[in-house]
């Protein structure tokens, strides 16, 4: 199925955007936004959602919640840059914090585009969770180790510690014990297949045949969330 509604003018006008950093210049050329980008956006969530639905029945669907705004928040930040120069979808759960969500994602940068699954910043106890269940082999764990393997297409990313928690784990496990945060990622700097729509039918397998790498993080935070009530109930 060919997805062709992306275009080289989407990302020259984000540029664009970006560089007048202006609200006024903006408010001025938002029908050209909602033309290149919101509209496009959109309608690529609409394709995906129910594939995705059927990898995650709770995610949240709508693209007014899925796609990311173009403005902003400076208001806890030093780059007071008021838009941005990429856009991006992401699939998750409702109620969490964008940056300890768990999330399938699509983003379209200046220099590269990309999609994957992971995190941005994990939690901490979600964190220690998945690597007892890396130590301890978990099924969930091989699960997703052998979809990786199989998927040639992604890679694992995360900031890495200098020096590893776990030295004296098997070295084919040191890869994923050794992350900060963890994720699977595809990225690439040729937009050919982007703009000419043949990336969607390769995107979707691919994302589907890592769903063992998604649901094996799922099972992590689900064992943190039942600790949780026990000890408090």
């Amino acid at each position: 199925m060919i997805f062709d509604l992306f275009t080289p003018d989407m990302l020259d006008f984000l540029a664009e955007n970006h560089l007048h950093n202006s609200k006024s210049w903006y408010e001025a050329h938002k029908d050209v936004y909602r033309r290149l980008v919101s509209e496009p956006y959109g309608a690529l969530v609409e394709r995906m959602s129910p594939h995705m639905l059927e990898i995650d029945p709770q995610f949240v669907t709508a693209p007014s919640r899925a796609v990311s705004r173009v403005r902003r928040d400076t208001r806890f930040t030093k780059n007071k840059d008021l838009y941005r120069d990429h856009i991006w979808i992401v699939f998750r759960h409702p109620k969490v914090r964008l940056g300890n969500s768990l999330c399938y994602y699509f983003e379209i940068g200046q220099e590269e585009w990309g999609y994957g699954v992971g995190y941005y910043d994990m939690p901490s106890a979600v964190r220690e969770q998945y690597r007892q269940m890396i130590l301890h082999r978990d099924r969930a764990y091989l699960d997703a180790r052998r979809a990786l393997e199989q998927t040639p297409a992604f890679a694992l990313y995360g900031d890495c510690y200098k020096r590893p928690p776990y030295p004296d784990a098997p070295q084919e496990a040191q890869d994923w014990l050794n992350r900060k945060n963890i994720g699977v990622s595809f990225s690439s700097r040729e937009y050919t297949s982007l703009f000419n729509g043949t990336f969607y039918d390769i995107m979707m397998t691919n994302l589907k045949r890592i769903a063992p790498f998604y649901r094996f993080l799922r099972v992590a935070e689900e064992r943190v969330r039942r600790q949780s009530l026990e000890e408090h109930s």
